[in-house]
Parts: structure tokens; sequence; C-alpha cells
């Protein structure tokens, strides 16, 4: 049986470990379907050029090539590519660091502060933290580790799905004090 202090250190570093997945995830998904989309509508606008469309409809090339254009440049912007491989090197380094743990086995002080100091290096060159999402792997873990969902407090569809797209940081913050004292 672990220590408290063991149980919830790796507590969370598994929960950055899925924070960091799901971020990744998240960048890959928006760069695949930029990608997509770019494909689709630079073939559609090709061929609309070099089929010729009538007077009615002569405005969808331009629509499609600014279209693409936008995508392209709202993906350059954010860097989706370079955030998923910013994710997907944090979640290793977060994965590299769960390796130390013998599970079952309490840490000595030397190992337990080497680890907090190491976790908090990785912590230093994180962007910030999208605190729902956060709470959303929190809780994905607890249930993994077979608590009981019914204990939590519910999250809407909506504020689930904006979580990779704004901090909704009050909020997120209100919900871990009242799963906490749960």
């Amino acid at each position: 049986m672990t220590d408290r202090r063991t149980y919830h250190l790796l507590f969370g570093i598994q929960r950055s470990i899925r924070y960091h997945n799901r971020r990744r995830r998240f960048y890959e998904i928006w760069n695949a379907t930029t990608v997509a989309c770019a494909v689709l509508g630079g073939s559609s606008a090709a061929a609309a050029f070099l089929t010729g469309l009538s007077a009615e409809w002569s405005w969808l090339p331009a629509a499609f090539a600014g279209f693409v254009a936008l995508l392209g440049a709202v993906d350059l912007a954010v860097g989706t590519a370079r955030q998923a491989n910013l994710h997907g090197d944090l979640a290793r380094r977060f994965i590299s660091l769960e390796q130390h743990f013998a599970h079952g086995r309490n840490l000595d002080d030397t190992e337990y502060e080497d680890l907090v100091k190491e976790r908090l290096s990785i912590e230093a060159g994180e962007p910030p933290v999208l605190r729902l999402l956060d709470v959303m792997c929190h809780y994905e873990l607890l249930r993994s580790k077979g608590d009981d969902p019914a204990r939590w407090p519910s999250i809407s569809w909506w504020r689930r799905k904006l979580a990779h797209w704004a901090s909704q940081s009050d909020y997120a913050i209100s919900l871990r004090a009242e799963a906490s004292e749960a």
C-alpha cells in the first residue's frame, strides 16, 4: 500500500498524462481536418476554374479559395502541428516520470523530493492549463480507479465541448473544491 503523498504524486502525474494526450489528440484532429478541408477546397476550386461555372455560381471558386486561405492562416497562427508535438512531448516526459514508481511501494524522502522537482520542471514548460479539461481528466482517472461518478458534480455537455477552447477556470475550480469535499 502506498502512502498518501506517493499516491497523490502518482495521481497528479497520471492526470497530466491524460490531459496532454487529450490536448495532443485535439490538435492532431484539428490539423487533419484543416488539411482535409484545404485539399477538398483546393481541388474543388481548381475543378470549378477548369470546368467553368455559370455566372450564377462564378463566386464559388473564390469562396473556396478564401475559405482554404482562412483555414490555413488560422492553422498556421495556432500552430496545431507544433502544439500537438508539444503536448505529445509533455505526455512522454510525464510517462517517463511515472516509470520511476514501483507501484505499491512507498517512496523515501529523497526519491519523493526528486520526483516532485522533476514534475515541477516539466510543468514549468507547460502552456497554461485549461482547468475544466484538467477536471475532466481528474474524473476520468478516478473512474478508472473504480470511484463512483455519481459523487461528482455534473459538467454540462456544452462546457465539455468547450473544454479545449476556453479555460472556464472559475467553474473548474469550484468543481474541484466540491469534488474534494465529497
